[in-house]
């Protein structure tokens, strides 16, 4: 059994899918045009924070932009906790039935296992529960598809990563925070040989991804840890990912995670996380109207720690919590916003960025 919808569902949840792309793309353009049509002129320089701010929070298409973001948000969640509610005991079923016979993965939890301090008290993207909510990894899973316009239904995010980390032979992969799992499929394709592990501290995202990954006949072994106290040995994997991970975490967990990362490295081993680019690269390089737009949605959607990570020096940051030997940043290609997409994506149009570090 999966969670089903009937027509009428259907129909809503697309409706709601429809206003969260025109949010990303109707609204977005409108942001750029008022944007530039309004930034100040400094020849070469480009506006400062403080400066697009003043200009943008004066906008009514960024008012209404940021009024529709939340609360669209909103709708969406609600639409899929009435889905699940009519369904609640096969929907429960369903996510409770694991590892069963012929599973090409498997799925361990750990029930004595708290959600971090810092989640405790915080419904990230303002999802009901937070990751660890009851139906966490359905609630996740389907508001991403349409926040994202669909340009991420094939995983291409996590695509964007594992083509971007240094090219070796691995053996045994670990993904950090691996939520769902659309982070984690990516190595079962790349590396069919590897022994691929997701770990998180949400049973409801795992229970999701072993669903997820079993449905597609990829072999991935979830279980439940935190990434800052790995239940691996020293020196078990060749590969550690970490996608979107660090800019949901305070600053201490960051140095946690980059030192358990290295422990459980082999030598030769390789780190690496992916976000978007840090705040001064997208003023000088992209737009300085993404870094504002970027800072505010954290602000605004209960990401609280996303202004602090953004303006990191990420190699600075993995150079002074291991002793990573090579510690590199790396432009990746983005699939989301694309290169060339003028402003219309609501958070407008860079590269990814990897931060990478290598163990000898």
């Amino acid at each position: 059994m999966t969670i089903t919808t009937t027509r009428s569902e259907r129909a809503k949840l697309d409706f709601v899918g429809g206003l969260m792309a025109y949010n990303s793309m109707g609204i977005g353009k409108s942001m750029f045009t008022h944007y530039e049509a309004n930034k100040p002129k400094h020849g070469d320089a480009e506006p400062s924070f403080d400066e697009v701010k003043a200009i943008m929070e004066g906008a009514d298409a960024y008012k209404f932009g940021a009024f529709f973001e939340r609360h669209n948000h909103a709708m969406m969640f609600q639409t899929t906790l009435d889905i699940v509610a009519r369904q609640k005991q096969q929907a429960d079923d369903w996510l409770d039935t694991y590892n069963a016979p012929g599973s090409v993965g498997s799925l361990t939890l750990d029930p004595s296992l708290e959600p971090p301090r810092y989640y405790k008290n915080l419904e990230i993207h303002t999802q009901p529960g937070n990751y660890h909510g009851e139906y966490g990894g359905v609630l996740y899973d389907w508001m991403i598809h349409p926040f994202l316009v669909h340009r991420d239904d094939n995983d291409e995010m996590g695509w964007d990563l594992a083509n971007g980390v240094p090219k070796r032979d691995y053996k045994r992969i670990l993904d950090l925070g691996c939520g769902v799992g659309k982070s984690t499929l990516p190595y079962c394709d790349l590396y069919p040989d590897a022994e691929i592990h997701g770990i998180d501290y949400a049973a409801p995202m795992l229970k999701y991804a072993h669903k997820k990954a079993e449905s597609r006949g990829k072999a991935v072994h979830y279980s439940q840890q935190l990434a800052e106290d790995l239940q691996f040995e020293d020196e078990s994997f060749d590969l550690v990912t970490a996608l979107w991970l660090y800019h949901e975490i305070p600053r201490k967990s960051m140095d946690k995670i980059a030192q358990e990362a290295y422990r459980v490295l082999r030598p030769g081993g390789v780190f690496a996380i992916m976000e978007s680019p840090p705040f001064k690269v997208m003023r000088e390089k992209c737009s300085p109207l993404s870094e504002f737009l970027l800072d505010s949605t954290g602000r605004r959607m209960e990401d609280p720690y996303i202004p602090m990570f953004f303006s990191l020096d990420r190699v600075e940051m993995l150079q002074g919590a291991a002793p990573f030997d090579k510690v590199y940043d790396k432009e990746l290609p983005n699939h989301l916003t694309g290169w060339s997409t003028d402003g219309q994506y609501f958070f407008g149009a860079f590269p990814w960025w990897a931060t990478i570090g290598e163990k000898s």
